[in-house]
């Protein structure tokens, strides 16, 4: 969104008052400072790049407003990635025979993504809802990743988990998603196999909590 809400107008260099003041808005696109043929004080970068307002410079007014319009878009886009990013999302995994590559502390098995997505620090369940640990990381050939999507195969690490006691080959885990993240996805225009995946998740969280994500 754009459009601004004005919080104060001055005359002469942007100071560390004023980058203060810009940081005080609740919404990020607000955080700025249109400096309209002005200059700053010498310690105001510093305090831009701790606070994370944004200021524009130009001696043409208009051409701070495109600015500010071109910035607001990449921004928003940003953003939507940001809350993407912390927000817990349904897959579904299998753990693959002969792909147990460490039985504990942590354990490595290779998974196969059967729907959604798995992220490292993310919990996972068993299908009767016990938690069995977090993804401590997730490996695709030799290469570290954040995620993996529903059709990969790739290894990871539990943390708290054996295999051959809490887990075995061959078990479909789900990922384990809090309630209040469950209220939020929504949001964010699951597909279709990540929808079928939240159901099953909300089936087996609502045996115990029946009010779980509602």
């Amino acid at each position: 969104n754009a459009e601004l809400a004005i919080r104060k107008v001055g005359i002469g260099k942007v100071t560390r008052k004023d980058v203060m003041e810009a940081s005080n808005f609740e919404n990020p696109l607000h955080r700025v400072i249109f400096a309209f043929n002005a200059g700053s004080n010498p310690d105001v970068q510093a305090e831009l790049d701790s606070t994370g307002v944004k200021m524009f410079q130009n001696a043409v007014i208009y051409r701070l407003l495109d600015e500010y319009k071109a910035w607001c878009e990449l921004r928003s886009r940003e953003l939507e990635v940001e809350k993407r990013l912390q927000i817990v999302f349904p897959g579904k995994v299998l753990i693959l025979r002969d792909h147990v590559f460490r039985v504990s502390k942590p354990a490595i098995v290779g998974v196969r993504v059967l729907a959604g997505r798995i992220r490292s620090g993310h919990g996972l369940m068993k299908a009767d809802g016990r938690p069995i640990g977090k993804i401590k990381s997730i490996r695709s050939g030799e290469n570290s990743v954040p995620e993996a999507l529903a059709g990969s195969e790739v290894a990871i690490a539990i943390d708290d988990v054996t295999v051959g006691r809490q887990i075995d080959v061959e078990d479909i885990l789900y990922v384990d998603i809090p309630g209040s993240h469950a209220l939020q996805l929504e949001k964010f225009g699951l597909k279709q196999d990540e929808i079928e995946v939240f159901e099953k998740i909300a089936e087996i969280k609502r045996k115990e909590k029946p009010f779980w994500g509602r």
